[in-house]
This record gives C-alpha cells, sequence and structure tokens, in this order.
C-alpha cells in the first residue's frame, strides 16, 4: 500500500512537470502534440454526419440527464458549425420528445440550441437579457452550464474579453465539480475560453486550454468536431504567424472534408485556406481558395460569407482588378445590419487599391489617410478599453492558475498524509480480511439454512394451496347435493312447515358456501394468486342491482334499504365487477346482519378528478348496534368479530371484512370505519377508476330470467356425464320441467360410447372421473369433426381459476360451478345452445 501511494505521487509530480516542460515547447511542436491528442492519424471521416446522426437516434432513446447531455452534443456539433439543415431537423425531434415526456430541459435545450445558431449567423444581436436570465438562472444547473458556453462566446464575439473570462473559469469549475456526464461540456468551455484568449493575444493560453480540450472528450468526439479542431489550430497557428504550420493543419482539414463531402464543412475549409493566403500576401491564392465558393459569397446570408467576401475584395483590388473589386465592394456596403457591423478598415483599404488600379494613387493615399486620422482616435478609445479588458480577463486567468496550483499543493500534503496512514491502514485492513473471511463463512452457513428455510415454505405453502383444492372439491361434492336436491324440493307443492324445513337447509348450505369461497380468497390473495381485472361495466346499475337483490332479505326483517346516486351519473367505468360487488355485498350484508330495526342505506358517488380519472366513494350505513373504538381498531383483522357474543348471536367467520380491505388495498383504494355504539355504523370505500367508451348493455340479465323463460332447453337431448349418482339425480329433477330427454353415463369413456350411438344436444361433463376423466374426453371429442360444435359445460368443484382455465382450453364451452345454482346452471345452458343454433344458422 506504502510503495503504491509513493508511486502515485511520483507519477503526479512527472507529470506536473511534464506539462511545464511542454507550456516552454517551441511552437511548432506543441502544436504537432496537441493533433496527436486530437488523434489526428487514427481518426475515420463519416460520410454526410452519419456518426451524429446514429447518436442522435440513440441519445433521444434515453431518458433524464443521460438523454440530455448526448442531445446536447448532437445539436451543439451542428449549431457550431452553423449547419442549419442538420440541426432544425433534430430540433424538431428532441422537441417532441420533450412534449412527449414533459421533459422541460430537454425543451429548454432546443429553445437554446436553435436561438444560438441564429445568434452566431446574425451578428450575435438575438440573445436579449431576458434569454439569458432564463436560461442561466430558471432553468435548472445542466442547462445553464449548456448555455454558459453560448454566454461566453457571445461576451468574447463583442469584445467583453473580462467578462468572458470570468464566466468561462467560474462555470469550468462548476462543471469540474459535477459528475463525469458533463465532461463534453467542460471541453467545450475550453475550447470556447481559447478563443477569448486568441482574441485577446494570449496565444500560448489559448493553444493551453486548446490542449486541454482534446485531453477530456476528442477520445469520442464526432468527426465534425475533430475537423473543428483541426480548423481551431491552423486559425490560431496563422494568428501566432505560424503559417508553414497552419498550411499543414489546413491540407489535413482540407483532405477530411473532402472524404466527408460535407458542403457545410467547405465553407469552412475554403475560408481557412483564403485566411492563410491572405496573411502570406498571396492575393491569387485568396482567389484560388474562394473560387469554389462564389455562390456563397456573391449573395453572402451569414456572417462567415461576408468574410470572404472582404478576403475576395481585396485580393481582387491588390490585383488590380478594379471592376470585380468595386462590385465586391458594393455588396459589403450592402450588407444588412442584421449580418453585423461594416468593417470600414476594409472597405477602405479596398476602395484604396481601385484607385491605385485606376491609375490615382494620390486620392487613394489621401482617403486611406483620412480615414486613419478619423480612425485612430476610435482605435486609441477601443485600446484604452481592450487594456482594461485584456488586464482584467488575464488577472482572472492567473487567479485560476493560483487555484489550481493550490488544489495541487492540497492534493500533494493529502498524498503525505495517506503515505502516512498507510501503516495503519494497512493493519486495518488485515483485520478486516480476518473478519470478513469469518463472516463468509457464517453468511455462507445462515445462506444455507435460509435457502433450507425458504425451500421448506415453498413446499408448505404448495401443500397448503393442494389442501385447499382438495377440500375445495371434496367439500362442494356433498354440498352440491344437498343445495341441489334442496333447490328441486323447493320446487314442489309443499306444506309451510316442510317450506320452512327446505329454506333452513338452503341458508345453512348457502352459509357453508359462504365460508369456502370466503376461505380460498383469503388464500388466494395470501398467495399473491388473486387478480384484479377491470372491465367496462356500468358501476350504478351493478350497485343498484346488487341493493335490489337484498331488499327481500331486509323486508323480512323489517329494515328499510335503500340505495342513491349522491352525484351526476358518471358513465361507463373500468372496475372489476366481481370484486366491487364482492365488497359491497360484504358490507350490505352485515350492515342487515348487525342492524334489527331502522334503516340501511348505500350510497355512491362519482367526481371527475384533475388527471380525468373518476373518484368512487361507496357509502354503507346504517343504524344497528355499532362499534366502540377498541372495535374498530381490530376490526379488519382475520377471524375476528366484536366479541364472543357477536359470534354467538349473528354467528359468521370474521372474514368479510377482512377480505373487502384487502381487495379494495388491491384496487388501490382505501376503506374507512365511522361507529358509535348503539348508533350504528358508516363504512366508506374510496378508489379512483378510469373512464371508459360506453358498449351496447344486454337487453336483460339471462341469470334473472324465470326457468320457463329458457325457451331453447325445452325437449333438448342432455348428456349428463358424473360419477356420483346423486349429482346426477339433482340435475334430473333440476331439468324436469323442460320436458328435456337425460342420458346418464358414470364416466369419460361411457360417454364416448353414448355418443357414438345417439344424438345428442348438450353435454354436462364431471371434470374428474375414474377411468376416463371429463377434460381428456372433451379433448377427445374436440378432435372428433362430428362433435366439434357440440356444447360442452364443465360441471367441477374446483373453482381455482387454473382449474377453471385448464377446462376451457380442453375445449369445453363454459363452466359451472359446484354447488350448482339452478338458475345460474339453466342460464348457461341456454346460452351455448342458443350460441350453436346461431352459429349452425350463419
Amino acid at each position: 500500500m506504502r510503495r503504491f501511494l509513493i508511486s502515485v505521487v511520483l507519477v503526479g509530480t512527472l507529470a506536473a512537470g511534464a506539462a511545464l516542460a511542454q507550456s516552454g515547447a517551441p511552437l511548432g511542436q506543441r502544436l504537432d502534440q496537441l493533433s496527436r491528442k486530437i488523434g489526428v492519424d487514427g481518426v475515420r471521416p463519416s460520410k454526410d454526419n452519419q456518426d451524429v446522426e446514429r447518436a442522435g437516434y440513440v441519445a433521444l432513446a434515453e431518458t433524464g440527464r443521460k438523454r440530455l447531455y448526448d442531445t446536447w452534443r448532437v445539436l451543439y456539433a451542428y449549431k457550431s458549425n452553423q449547419i442549419r439543415r442538420r440541426l432544425e431537423p433534430w430540433a424538431e425531434r428532441a422537441r417532441a420528445v420533450a412534449r412527449r415526456d414533459n421533459d422541460p430541459a430537454l425543451a429548454a435545450l432546443v429553445d437554446l440550441e436553435v436561438k444560438a445558431l441564429r445568434h452566431e449567423t446574425e451578428g450575435y444581436r438575438v440573445f436579449t437579457d431576458a434569454d439569458w436570465d432564463r436560461f442561466l438562472k430558471h432553468s435548472g444547473p445542466d442547462i445553464r452550464l449548456m448555455a454558459g458556453i453560448e454566454r461566453v462566446r457571445h461576451l468574447g464575439q463583442v469584445g467583453r474579453w473580462r467578462e468572458a473570462a470570468r464566466l468561462a473559469t467560474e462555470l469550468t469549475n462548476e462543471a469540474e465539480s459535477s459528475d463525469e456526464i458533463a465532461q463534453p461540456v467542460v471541453a467545450e468551455l475550453h475550447q470556447i475560453h481559447s478563443y477569448t484568449l486568441s482574441d485577446m493575444g494570449d496565444k500560448e493560453g489559448a493553444l493551453e486550454h486548446m490542449t486541454r480540450a482534446a485531453e477530456l472528450d476528442e477520445s469520442d468526439a464526432f468527426f465534425i468536431r475533430k475537423t473543428e479542431r483541426v480548423y481551431d489550430i491552423a486559425y490560431t497557428a496563422a494568428d501566432l504567424g505560424a503559417l508553414d504550420q497552419a498550411r499543414r493543419f489546413a491540407a489535413l482539414h482540407h483532405r477530411w472534408v473532402a472524404s466527408s463531402g460535407d458542403a457545410d464543412l467547405t465553407t469552412w475549409d475554403r475560408y481557412l485556406c483564403a485566411k492563410i493566403a491572405a496573411l502570406s500576401d498571396q492575393p491569387q491564392q485568396v482567389l484560388g481558395c474562394l473560387a469554389d465558393a462564389k455562390p456563397l459569397i456573391d449573395r453572402p446570408e451569414r456572417r462567415l460569407q461576408i468574410v470572404m467576401l472582404r478576403l475576395r475584395a481585396t485580393a481582387l483590388a491588390q490585383l488590380g482588378r478594379a471592376a470585380a473589386a468595386r462590385a465586391d465592394l458594393q455588396r459589403m456596403q450592402a450588407v444588412p445590419d442584421t449580418l453585423g457591423p461594416r468593417d470600414l478598415a476594409a472597405e477602405a483599404l479596398v476602395k484604396a487599391y481601385i484607385d491605385q488600379a485606376e491609375g490615382r494613387p494620390a486620392q487613394a493615399f489621401r482617403e486611406l489617410d483620412a480615414w486613419r486620422r478619423a480612425d485612430s482616435l476610435r482605435v486609441a478609445r477601443d485600446n484604452a478599453r481592450n487594456v482594461a479588458e485584456m488586464s482584467a480577463a488575464l488577472d482572472g486567468e492567473l487567479r485560476a492558475k493560483r487555484d489550481e496550483s493550490r488544489r495541487l499543493a492540497e492534493q500533494v500534503s493529502l498524498s503525505r498524509s495517506l503515505v502516512r496512514a498507510s501503516v495503519i491502514i494497512a493493519l486495518l485492513l488485515a483485520v478486516l480480511v480476518a473478519g470478513g473471511v469469518g463472516w463468509a463463512l457464517h453468511q455462507r452457513r445462515a445462506s444455507k439454512r435460509l435457502k433450507g428455510a425458504q425451500e421448506r415454505a415453498e413446499a408448505a405453502n404448495q401443500a397448503k394451496s393442494a389442501f385447499l383444492a382438495v377440500m375445495s372439491h371434496e367439500l362442494r361434492t356433498p354440498l352440491n347435493g344437498m343445495l341441489g336436491l334442496a333447490q328441486a324440493l323447493r320446487s314442489e307443492v309443499l306444506t309451510p312447515r316442510q317450506r320452512e324445513q327446505v329454506d333452513l337447509i338452503l341458508d345453512s348450505g348457502d352459509t357453508l358456501l359462504v365460508l369456502l369461497n370466503d376461505i380460498l380468497d383469503l388464500s388466494k390473495i395470501e398467495a399473491g394468486k388473486l387478480e384484479i381485472a377491470p372491465t367496462t361495466g356500468d358501476l350504478v346499475g351493478s350497485c343498484a342491482r346488487l341493493v335490489g337483490g337484498y331488499q327481500p332479505t331486509a323486508r323480512e326483517k323489517g329494515v328499510t334499504l335503500s340505495f342513491r346516486l349522491e352525484s351526476a351519473a358518471p358513465g361507463p367505468l373500468m372496475f372489476d365487477g366481481v370484486r366491487v360487488r364482492q365488497c359491497l355485498t360484504n358490507l350490505v350484508s352485515n350492515a342487515l346482519k348487525f342492524t334489527t330495526e331502522g334503516r340501511v342505506e348505500v350510497g355512491l358517488a362519482c367526481y371527475p378528478t384533475d388527471d380525468g380519472r373518476v373518484r368512487v366513494r361507496l357509502r354503507v350505513s346504517d343504524t344497528g348496534i355499532g362499534m366502540s373504538q377498541e372495535t374498530i381498531a381490530k376490526l379488519f383483522r382475520p377471524f375476528t368479530q366484536a366479541d364472543a357474543s357477536t359470534t354467538r348471536n349473528f354467528g359468521g367467520t370474521g372474514l368479510g371484512l377482512n377480505i373487502t380491505r384487502r381487495l379494495v388495498e388491491m384496487m388501490r383504494g382505501e376503506i374507512q370505519v365511522e361507529s358509535e355504539e348503539g348508533r350504528g355504523s358508516v363504512f366508506t370505500i374510496e378508489m379512483v377508476v378510469d373512464p371508459a367508451e360506453a358498449v351496447e348493455a344486454p337487453d336483460h340479465d339471462a341469470a334473472d330470467e324465470a326457468p320457463e323463460g329458457f325457451a331453447a332447453l325445452h325437449g333438448r337431448r342432455v348428456l349428463v356425464v358424473d360419477d356420483h349418482p346423486v349429482n346426477r339425480r339433482v340435475i334430473r329433477l333440476f331439468l324436469e320441467p323442460f320436458d328435456c330427454e337425460l342420458f346418464e353415463a358414470e364416466n369419460g369413456q361411457v360417454a364416448l360410447d353414448v355418443l357414438a350411438e345417439r344424438p345428442i344436444d348438450l353435454v354436462l361433463m364431471d371434470v374428474n372421473m375414474p377411468v376416463l376423466d371429463g377434460l381428456e374426453a372433451t379433448r377427445r371429442l374436440r378432435q372428433d369433426p362430428r362433435f366439434r360444435r357440440l356444447p360442452i359445460i364443465a360441471l367441477t368443484a374446483d373453482v381455482m381459476s387454473a382449474q377453471i382455465k385448464t377446462c376451457l382450453d380442453a375445449g369445453c364451452d363454459a363452466h359451472v360451478a359446484k354447488p350448482i345454482d339452478l338458475r345460474n346452471l339453466l342460464s348457461v345452458m341456454d346460452r351455448c345452445l342458443t350460441r350453436t343454433r346461431e352459429a349452425l344458422a350463419g
């Protein structure tokens, strides 16, 4: 550890020394080093900016700050090179994504870069103080950094170098303290700062910041950005008088641009060539560089084209081509102010050369001398201001260097402290390693124990599910016989005493069935297998029909039961009708159970929310026995009632409210209760659902039809397949009023034999049977073309959702659970027969 820390300090010292040595290297050597950092030898030109285009699609598929910064790289690459035809489509794509995802930062970025392009091409006059205030202060820290680049560029262009240098240093410190995602912005801040230093005359400082920019982001920069970096090196070398190096880099720039075929880059390439030729005093070469750009220069629309026009006019005048030079001079004077101020010095120089070419050297001298005297005062004022600006800017740069030096000193001091602490750290690491080995062994043993416990828990859970499935089947089978015979018996002519006894049998069986269903629901909820399935429905109608079904019970007890809609009708809604009715059933049945006189009221209210959804409030109030606060606190626990007397007096298991609470929570709602002993209770369910499109409602509820209304059943040939004779007897009693011809089979094989011998209109197929079960028998029937349209209804005591799905997948048309409800069975049979008849007719 100690040797490692010492080596880190030595490497840092050597790196610092190398940096100092580099700063004193000859200019040509420094330019070569900078080109190597950019990686010019490994650059592969990108045709038609395909690397930028690919990066754009990847960026917009991302999210958060990663999308923001990667999109900035794409937009800035096109903005910096003033490629409007590329920037605008990407700006529209990014703006659409920002609207879709409600991303204000991405929207602000698009506005910033689109406005920045106009700002650069229209004379740095587009941004207002309000724009700068918005982007720098009110759009977040990330947009502040990106907008800061444009602000530094603006301040440098208008000669406010002191502010530009101060802001660049401030933003660079902010960006460097941010995470790695902001590194491309840090690189560009160094690059833009180099422009300011170059304008101030600090060419060495400019090259230093260019080098720093290359170190930060050139490993994965776009081809267009690498081309821009080479352009900046050539430009700076030309300004420093290193014309040979400038020509070499300009030639490299020209090869890259030519291989890419990009027309926008070609314009920059031609300007660079003309600038170096002008500084070399080669007017004929200036014209050669600008020849391909003649259409753009003749009708300039951008600042760069105006500068190229000045170079061409000056070269033409120097070569004595007065007419062409005068035409360019007129073009220069006709440039609108929106593209930038006129260059009076350049115009005066061109005019003097024209006068000389036309044989008026004295006039040329007088015009230049008059302009010189008028301009000298302006130059003196500008120089005084520029000196102050440069002094302040350089002072800010010096402070930044001092801060960097101070940070390096602090890092060295910290490294020394780390070296001294390395021995202690090594000892601590040894202790930690020893403890870690012991902890790993302990965790390994604990993991084995945990895995074993988890396997045992899963096995126990599977055993519980299997037990519940078996018990459900075994309990429902005798219940089917008991309740079926009681329903059939109730349709006979009975004495009042006999009818009362039959009703008691049915009530007891129904109570047992409710208990069985509650236990199964609770088991499915705890196992996470019960799912909420919203469908389109009429919530008002569902609640009203359910309350109406309890009216006979309420009248028998002498209790007034009412339903009231407490708001405007909501229209169709998306909700799980089965679970909502289950919750309301539990609340209404409880209210009637614990209310001996007075009333039970059910209220429904639906209100729209701000996000377009619907808030539903379902309230059940009664004037029953009420509850104390202690009872309310434990009300929703499973198998819990108010006290022992409640169970003795009113019966029940205490599962209904616990299941109701869990179902409401699964529907993302909540249930509340208010109660006072002796004065009644109020249960309130609140949840938020989605509105739905209206669907055509059926004319009537088939389950509510009277038995004699099932016209499709009359005179039908029905095969009943069940291994229990009692179950077959129950169905025979159910179907006697419809003059059905019944055939019986005790297993699936016998059913196949019966169907092979005589025509059958409908099959009632039990699932669990010996010899051949109902599912396999159904599969074999569906494979026979004769029976593909034969209605088959599965009868099973297993009501688990997986079993129901298995029945339907095997080819059954419908499913009826045991104990069989008379009306439900008749309704399903009628529906299947009707559907088959319509299919055959069609």
